[in-house]
């Protein structure tokens, strides 16, 4: 099928190779990707327009980290409590605002742009456990090439567990979204996706052997080409699930992080919030949930929590109250996950647990592949004695 480009591609083409900059490269190669039509003629040509982007960004991740590292202040934020939280917003999106909400920060708050120009962390408390929330400097579409305040305030969103992004119900929410998302995945970060459930185990000859090839969107010959185009010429490749070339490059694009992440809408006295909250919620169905801070408080923090996809296990020891901190640990967690956050050897010298909350009766007894729930108190035998944390 012929692919019918239309003349504005082919000067977008023309831009692209007279571009100096990885900057100026990498616009062009946006634009070409809009402009090209989609249907099945042009499913090879984009492909290669999205390998080329990835690689370009790629690049520019590695320069900036560079410049950073040696002119630039650190962004690096130290985390602390269960978990660290990233709020991203645009200038004046109501970020400042909210870290003072929820937490014991007094971040500087002002109606001009780019007021927050440094990460200011903050301590929210939910019941018995605290999070990290830090305000990050506003993103502006383009930040990741390097306008605003640049890309730095990009990495802390790359380190968090998590992030926030916070849009203006007084404005176009829908809008912020997607300059957010397009400028942490330029960024390298990927929201709300899964990793590719594929493993490559390298191996010193014998070319590469590839199991489950027929769940590969594509020829074997092409899955062999992208792994020596990544200079993997030796290895066993293991395929669990339908995979595309995208999906295979972005696993071997060890710069890319992959973050769980939701949407909190701000500012919402304004009219019409309401309707711009069922809005965002239609618009990222099935990829990002979205909360309404109106009336911030227990509801709020409790919303964000919930989010997180955290548990909280109180460990005991026989004949002992519950420990008053809990272990916390992400949802889906077992027996022998909560073994080995007590000690790194418990796991090895474990012989039975015993669980009140989500069995059928209390105490009940239960096999190390458990899988424990919010707020279970567990009591752990071994055939040596650690010390559950009090």
């Amino acid at each position: 099928m012929p692919a019918n480009l239309r003349p504005e591609y082919f000067k977008a083409e023309e831009r692209y190779l007279q571009a100096r900059t990885l900057e100026e490269r990498i616009l062009a190669t946006e634009e070409l990707i809009r402009l090209a039509p989609k249907h099945k003629g042009t499913e090879k040509l984009l492909r290669v327009l999205k390998r080329r982007l990835a690689k370009l960004r790629q690049e520019l991740r590695v320069k900036q980290g560079r410049r950073v590292g040696r002119s630039g202040p650190s962004f690096a934020i130290k985390k602390e409590g269960a978990a660290q939280i990233a709020l991203v917003g645009a200038p004046n999106s109501g970020k400042s605002t909210l870290l003072h909400q929820l937490t014991a920060a007094r971040p500087k708050i002002d109606n001009y742009l780019f007021t927050t120009r440094r990460p200011v962390p903050g301590m929210m408390q939910f019941e018995d456990v605290q999070i990290q929330l830090v305000e990050v400097p506003a993103v502006i579409e383009g930040s990741s090439l390097g306008k605003g305040l640049g890309a730095q305030p990009l990495s802390v969103a790359r380190n968090a567990d998590a992030i926030v992004l916070v849009v203006d119900a007084s404005t176009e929410p829908i809008e912020q979204v997607r300059i957010l998302i397009n400028e942490l995945e330029a960024a390298g970060i990927r929201l709300n996706q899964q990793i590719p459930k594929l493993s490559i185990q390298r191996k010193v000859t014998g070319g590469i052997e590839v199991r489950g090839a027929g769940a590969f969107d594509g020829s074997e010959v092409e899955l062999k080409r992208i792994l020596q185009e990544h200079r993997i010429h030796n290895a066993l490749l293991t395929i669990d699930e339908p995979v595309t070339a995208d999906d295979l490059e972005e696993l071997l694009d060890e710069s890319l992080v992959y973050r769980r992440a939701f949407i909190l809408l701000t500012k919402c006295e304004s009219s019409g919030a309401a309707d711009k909250l069922k809005l965002l919620e239609r618009e990222f169905r099935g990829r990002f949930r979205a909360i309404a801070t109106q009336g911030a408080g227990e509801r709020l923090k409790q919303a964000i929590f919930e989010k997180l996809d955290l548990i909280r296990v109180y460990t005991k020891r026989s004949d002992e109250e519950p420990a008053k901190r809990p272990l916390v640990l992400p949802k889906g967690s077992t027996i022998f996950d909560i073994a080995r956050a007590v000690h790194k050897d418990f796991a090895r010298e474990l012989e039975f647990a015993r669980v009140w909350g989500s069995t059928r009766f209390p105490g009940q007894q239960v096999p190390r592949e458990y899988a424990l729930q919010d707020k279970d108190i567990v009591e752990l035998h071994a055939s040596k004695i650690y010390s559950p944390r009090k």
